[in-house]
Formats: C-alpha cells, sequence, structure tokens
C-alpha cells in the first residue's frame, strides 16, 4: 500500500514537470543577425526575441530545392527580413534553437 502511494506521487510529479521540459515554437521576422554570437533577433507578435544559434542548430529551407525538396543550410543562410518558425527552449533572455525553418517561393505579392 505505501509503496502504491510512493509510486502514484512519483507519477504526479513527472507528469506535472513534462510541461517544462516540452519544446515551444515560434515565429518571425529576422530583424538582426548577429555572425560574432551566432544570434539572430526576431520580431514576432510579443515583440523583439533574441534566438540562439547552436552548431547543432537545423537550417531548414522548406521545398527550397529545385524539385521543391527541402535543403539544408549553415548560419550564413539567415538574413534579415526572413520569416522563420523556430523550434527550441526559452534559455533566461534568449531563445536556444533546435531547428529553424522558412519557406521558399511562396509569397503574398
Amino acid at each position: 500500500m505505501k509503496m502504491s502511494k510512493i509510486f502514484k506521487t512519483m507519477l504526479l510529479v513527472g507528469a506535472l514537470s513534462l510541461p517544462a521540459f516540452a519544446d515551444m515554437d515560434i515565429q518571425g521576422q529576422i530583424v538582426d543577425v548577429n555572425n560574432a554570437n551566432k544570434t539572430i533577433t526576431i520580431s514576432g507578435i510579443n515583440g523583439n526575441m533574441v534566438v540562439q544559434v547552436f552548431p547543432y542548430t537545423k537550417l531548414k529551407g522548406d521545398d527550397c530545392g529545385i524539385f521543391g525538396n527541402d535543403t539544408y543550410h549553415n548560419f550564413t543562410a539567415l538574413k534579415p527580413g526572413m520569416f522563420v518558425e523556430i523550434e527550441g527552449y526559452p534559455q533566461g533572455q534568449v531563445f536556444g534553437a533546435q531547428e529553424i525553418e522558412w519557406k521558399c517561393g511562396r509569397r503574398a505579392y
């Protein structure tokens, strides 16, 4: 009986802590690229946010290839004016990026 209570408590604590480790998606337009720090600043609905790009961050152009396939890039592909979707984790004052994706060829006008 006591072991069952301990197990239930541990299960509840584990379930409540999952959202703290879940990744988030943010979107916005790149307004600044800092090559020295490997960060980009995006302008979103909540204002500007600094995004840290790591060596393991996947940079993907959606439908950018010659036959509409995805292409993969390095940090130099990120330019001001690009609209990006970023998957990652908040890390204090910056957002740590796991994946940065942008669309190619689709424009409103």
